[in-house]
């Protein structure tokens, strides 16, 4: 019932097609999905400064399938380019562009990546301002992307711009969602690796699971792993290994490292089994990821230890709302709402509430969205940072928003825009890039304009 973006495949392989994931020190992954193209695919790539090209063998492109390539044997920390020579079932071979993509750096390396959340589209949304944020992610040419959830929206509506609430009812109209959203993506994803954190609006929910394969959160799960390349813990990704007897290894929390950054991803949501908006404390990561941190964080060395979670472990008003205000209570901080300590009897066994870990081992900063506002607080050392909405319709409602979600302190700005953060071996600085279309423009709004700005040393 919605325009899925096309493409003249006739002149050259759209980035639009490409998703990029899962770097290592020695590999990438890349996904390609043609609605109507079948034929045999090589990647041909190089290494910056080296003169010839490294060839794939042909890889089998069916139409309306995914096609799921690996480059292997890779620098570490080096800059790659590389094309896609698609060979049609009938005509002449196409080649694209040229794009590029960086593999893991050392420690002592300085680097940037960009962050979103809350994408959302649905009636409140606009494509047009989405698509300036996404070239302006583009345009920072970070090693990789983050986006923090509320992406596919298939808990909450079927196609995107509605305010329909209606839940996809098969796993066709479901996928059509994500190949309408990667195809979005793909403005950025040929040449900045994706990495995708999931929000309560993506369906991924354990409230949802009924002990069949046929259901929304199963159907999620899975077209989360078919349409992008989704890292898998081995030597360099550490992480979910559990596979589920329905949905798979779903790999939804895992962490890696980044010259001097440890990068951690978390799911407040698969083994959430009862809905939290009766009593917050069913929120929760589960013992199994809950240890996984624990142990991933007392391990690591890096100076700068990110969080990247979709919102706090159990959140105010039932909803999941808000920053450092929600930060003390349920699993993220112990207390029950009336300040009584609940942890010890909640959840027993576990060493401390998951901000008590943070806080023993040094995070630098927790990014998170679900809010829809830029909101940058501090507690207890560490930055707690709401992302902005990067396609917003409503670019002056930030203080209201902050309201309505328990924002009493810090730093507030209305979306849209993005998060650009860069890493060197003694500073992490995030900016707040502002998103404008040129209609909205003035003297002092424009397009891609730093609109706030903070830094951690170490």
């Amino acid at each position: 019932a919605y325009e899925i973006p096309k493409r003249d495949w006739s002149s050259d392989v759209c980035s639009s097609d490409l998703v990029l994931g899962a770097p290592t020190a020695d590999s990438i992954r890349l996904k390609l999905y043609s609605a109507d193209q079948s034929g045999s695919v090589i990647v041909s790539y190089r290494a910056e400064g080296d003169a010839g090209d490294k060839q794939t063998t042909p890889i089998t492109l069916n139409r309306a399938a995914v096609l799921d390539a690996e480059l292997s044997g890779l620098k570490a920390g080096t800059s790659y380019r590389y094309r896609v020579l698609l060979k049609p079932a009938t005509g002449n071979e196409i080649q694209s562009r040229e794009y590029r993509f960086q593999t893991a750096r050392a420690p002592g390396s300085s680097f940037t990546f960009t962050i979103q959340a809350d994408s959302h589209l649905d009636e409140n949304s606009d494509l047009d301002i989405y698509k300036r944020t996404l070239t302006n992610v583009l345009t920072d040419q970070g090693d990789f992307h983050v986006d923090l959830g509320d992406t596919f929206m298939t808990e909450k509506h079927a196609e995107p711009f509605t305010a329909v609430v209606a839940q996809p009812t098969s796993k066709a109209t479901l996928d059509t969602r994500y190949i309408y959203e990667r195809a979005n993506f793909g403005a950025v994803t040929h040449s900045v690796p994706l990495f995708l954190v999931n929000g309560n609006h993506d369906a991924e929910l354990g409230w949802l699971v009924d002990g069949s394969t046929q259901n929304i959160a199963i159907w999620a799960s899975k077209a989360r792993l078919e349409y992008f390349p989704i890292p898998q813990p081995g030597k360099f990704y550490s992480g979910d290994s559990f596979v589920d007897p329905n949905a798979g290894n779903r790999v939804a929390w895992y962490a890696w490292n980044w010259g001097d950054a440890q990068i951690i991803v978390l799911d407040p949501f698969w083994n959430t089994k009862q809905r939290a908006n009766s009593d917050p404390w069913n929120f929760t990561l589960g013992e199994k990821q809950y240890q996984w941190l624990n142990e991933t964080l007392a391990a690591s060395t890096a100076k700068f230890k990110i969080v990247f979670i979709h919102n706090l472990v159990g959140g105010l008003d039932g909803a999941m709302r808000g920053g450092v205000e929600a930060a003390p209570f349920y699993e993220w901080g112990g207390k029950n709402l009336d300040g009584t300590n609940g942890f010890a009897t909640r959840r027993p066994g576990w060493a401390q509430p998951i901000h008590d870990l943070l806080v023993k081992y040094k995070v630098a900063a927790v990014f998170h969205g679900h809010d829809h506002l830029y909101a940058k607080q501090d507690l207890d050392g560490i930055v707690y940072q709401t992302v902005p909405q990067p396609s917003a319709r409503n670019f002056n409602n930030g203080a209201q928003l902050a309201k309505d979600y328990h924002y009493d302190s810090g730093t507030i700005f209305s979306s849209s825009g993005h998060m650009r953060i860069t890493i060197t071996p003694t500073t992490m600085t995030a900016r707040y890039v502002r998103s404008w279309l040129p209609k909205d423009e003035t003297a002092t709004r424009k397009n891609g304009q730093i609109e706030h700005e903070w830094s951690v040393t170490r």
